[in-house]
């Protein structure tokens, strides 16, 4: 196979394509992850989203169409969980002293001017590629911008470059496709040695998203955090959950459904991926439990 492997986004990059297949394929997707990583995330200054999150209420800003299409998915996101997940919860993240970029293992907060944890949807989207600020909070893309970039890139790379077989990983999280003869097998790793496996799916074509509250956590002063937040409430989640697997056909199904497994009973969660995901898999470490493997809409 034909590979490319990048650390961009504090992530290793991987993908994998049938041998002989255009060069090219390689430059351009380099470009489109730097691209994310630059005009995406909320640590780099003077960029697309801190131009979003800069603005007065009131005020609207015209945005690349990329960005604008990943924020409205990430918006009906918000809708169709109830604000359990959403991409408006900065403030609360440096407030819960996430400001810096990972890794660190101590931190301080970032206390702004309300004090509040209520989390509020602050955008509208006007059409046009045009958004208008309407509250006091500030958007987070976080995994959701890396699992859009992957699902994008995925998507050309399959229609205008090798339709047979591919796969990009992004730290772990996931997307593959096959035309019928290929067959992926996908680990999962251990909790607590991500070198190990503790599980594995067979896939042709679909996505793989894993959260994890043990890897990306903190100390703020004696307290505890991680990186996974009530999108309702703006609290750290509090949860005997401490990893979830979830495999979908789109990443960004994916990507959400992960998180939600922190925050849904069984009972919900089942209701939720069987009303939103035509076929989905999840493999979720509690503590002191046996995991394995729940799935919805596979016969």
């Amino acid at each position: 196979m034909e590979t490319l492997a990048l650390q961009i986004m504090n992530t290793e990059f991987y993908i994998a394509m049938p041998k002989g297949v255009h060069f090219l394929w390689k430059e351009k997707a380099n470009k489109w992850l730097q691209y994310v990583a630059k005009e995406w995330s909320r640590f780099q200054p003077n960029n697309e989203l801190s131009q979003l999150n800069d603005l007065k209420i009131g005020e609207t800003l015209c945005i690349n169409s990329m960005l604008y299409d990943c924020l409205v998915q990430a918006d009906t996101y918000f809708e169709l969980t109830h604000g359990l997940f959403s991409p408006y919860l900065k403030l609360q993240m440096e407030q819960h002293g996430y400001n810096l970029s990972f890794p660190f293992v101590t931190t301080k907060s970032n206390i702004y001017k309300n004090n509040s944890l209520v989390v509020e949807k602050s955008f509208q989207f006007l059409g046009n590629q045009q958004v208008m600020k309407v509250a006091e909070q500030e958007i987070d893309l976080g995994g959701f911008a890396k699992g859009y970039a992957i699902e994008k890139l995925a998507k050309w790379l399959e229609e205008k470059i090798a339709p047979d077989f591919g796969l990009i990983d992004g730290g772990g999280d996931m997307q593959m496709w096959s035309a019928g003869e290929k067959t992926w097998t996908i680990g999962v790793a251990d909790v607590w040695n991500i070198d190990k496996e503790i599980s594995s799916i067979k896939m042709k074509t679909g996505a793989i998203a894993t959260s994890n509250r043990v890897f990306r956590s903190w100390m703020l002063g004696t307290t505890k955090k991680h990186h996974l937040l009530n999108g309702q409430t703006g609290e750290v989640v509090e949860t005997n959950v401490l990893q979830a697997s979830v495999a979908t056909p789109s990443l960004c199904d994916a990507e959400v459904g992960a998180k939600l497994c922190f925050l849904l009973e069984e009972a919900e969660l089942q209701q939720w991926f069987e009303k939103n995901c035509m076929k989905s898999a999840r493999f979720i470490v509690k503590e002191g439990q046996t995991a394995t493997w729940r799935m919805t809409g596979v016969n």
